[in-house]
């Protein structure tokens, strides 16, 4: 710890200016009710001013005077350039702005916590030495090549193990924890986790710097697509093989893994029925959320590197229209010469040469694993069936439109022969829907099904005509569909 380094940290950190600041206590109370609390990684503008509102009126009964000027004020304040607490940005399906937490304001839960002990009421130091020693212990092996060491490591541990199961045969007694040992042990566990928490803010800061970058590049047009292309390959390609990106990439493979998740998820329902830990609700709310918060948050950080992702492939396809631009120049000349031409019959060189090669697919368009919907598992051993509600469940199941796919099929291969690449706004423009929604999703499936282009990261607002008379319109917003011919969407 350097003075010069002390120096600038006290006069520019934000976490610092967040302690300092005159309403500390209540900004950092309603940002832990609303960011920790709620388990909630990021805000709509219009929630977060009515949290705060709600938050405002209840301290004019317990603390009058405090935090007196106007929301939308404080909100504005909280994510300017000067204070950095809040990050404010625009999702791509929204049409408001969004906020979170930024990784200065992470800092300062953080340090509170560990202060504080706010959770559980003390620190556990005894749980804390034993993870020091078992870390390093872990390290000395896990880093050695030498066989003999990992030998003796692995027949200490199973001398360890085979007493234990000796004394347990023997005595029929098994040696657990006190209950101060496993109150320690699950405060350390909480603390953990909640400093994971805020760990991903920092990978997701550096993809963020490296899509803002590129943006700025291309923006401003001071290097070639091919430059800006290889700056953001390479950075990204660094970051993923620097320590915190592996670290990080590692963590979402474990995370993400259903074998993992639902194993994490048995032994979170075995921690919850520990009776001295009753008393612990506070924390206990916090584990039991855990696997959903954290996939949560992984799969945010996963999706600020997608945006990066449709930035480059915005790029790559501005210089896939000039490449298409110039094939049109080309056959413009070439249909030029075919009249010049027309009528000599003297020609015997004249020929047409056609190179074939195997399509490339940028790899970026790939979507990443998503965890499969889990259906809600109901017991019917005593299920008493209504008639009168069956009847009318059959009524509407009768009433369902059927689909002719064959049909659909047909009308986008003659919407294709007028048009290069029509879009699904376009089939239905030409040929509108008779059964309504379910049409629609009739057409994503064709869409899918054949190969056609889905552009996930746009969405296009469709409305539905009703299928019943004197019945409203139907608004829906759908993924970008573009259908294309059978050669160009890669079938023969």
């Amino acid at each position: 710890m350097q003075l010069a380094k002390l120096l600038v940290y006290f006069d520019t950190s934000p976490a610092l200016s967040l302690l300092r600041s005159t309403n500390a206590p209540f900004i950092i109370d309603f940002l832990n009710q609303q960011f920790k609390q709620g388990e909630q990684i990021a805000w709509a503008h219009s929630d977060l001013i009515a949290a705060l509102v709600a938050y405002q009126d209840n301290l004019q009964d317990t603390d009058p005077g405090k935090l007196p000027s106007r929301a939308d004020g404080y909100i504005a304040e909280w994510c300017s350039s000067e204070t950095r607490w809040l990050r404010r940005f625009l999702e791509a399906d929204s049409d408001e702005p969004s906020y979170q937490l930024t990784p200065h304001t992470e800092d300062v839960f953080a340090f509170l916590d560990l202060v504080l002990g706010k959770d559980l009421g003390f620190v556990g130091t005894e749980s804390r030495l034993k993870l020091v020693i078992d870390l390093l212990t872990d390290l000395v092996v896990g880093s050695s090549d030498d066989p003999e060491t990992k030998l003796e490591y692995l027949r200490t541990e199973q001398r360890k193990i085979q007493e234990e199961i000796e004394q347990i045969q023997r005595d029929g007694l098994v040696a657990t924890y006190r209950p101060d040992q496993i109150r320690d042990q699950f405060s350390t566990a909480v603390s953990i986790l909640k400093q994971l928490q805020g760990d991903f803010r920092a990978v997701e800061e550096s993809f963020r710097d490296i899509t803002l970058e590129v943006q700025q590049q291309q923006v401003a047009g001071l290097a070639a697509r091919g430059g800006i292309l290889e700056y953001a390959l390479n950075a990204e390609d660094v970051l993923k093989k620097d320590d915190q990106g592996v670290s990080f990439y590692e963590f979402v493979n474990l995370i993400l893994s259903p074998l993992q998740t639902e194993q994490l998820e048995k032994i979170i329902a075995e921690v919850r029925k520990i009776p001295e830990l009753s008393s612990q609700q506070e924390g206990m709310e916090t584990v039991r959320g855990m696997v959903s918060l954290l996939q949560r948050e992984a799969e945010k950080v996963m999706r600020t590197n997608q945006r990066l992702s449709t930035t480059l492939r915005r790029l790559l396809d501005v210089e896939a229209h000039a490449e298409r631009q110039r094939v049109a120049q080309l056959l413009q000349e070439i249909r030029g010469l075919v009249v010049s031409f027309d009528g000599r019959h003297d020609c015997e060189d004249v020929g047409l040469t056609i190179e074939d090669s195997a399509a490339i697919d940028s790899p970026f368009r790939r979507t990443f694993w998503t965890e499969p919907t889990r259906l809600e598992v109901i017991d019917l051993t005593e299920f008493q069936p209504d008639e009168d509600a069956r009847s009318d469940v059959f009524k509407k199941y009768a009433a369902m439109h059927r689909l002719d796919w064959r049909a659909m099929r047909k009308h986008v291969e003659e919407l294709l022969k007028l048009r290069p690449a029509p879009t699904l706004a376009d089939v239905l423009d030409e040929f509108p829907p008779t059964a309504g929604v379910v049409e629609v999703l009739g057409y994503l499936q064709i869409a899918k099904d054949d190969d056609h282009h889905i552009d996930t990261s746009v969405e296009i607002p469709l409305s539905i005509p009703p299928m019943q008379d004197n019945a409203n319109w139907i608004e829906v917003r759908v993924p970008l569909v573009t259908f294309l011919n059978k050669r160009r969407n890669g079938h023969a």
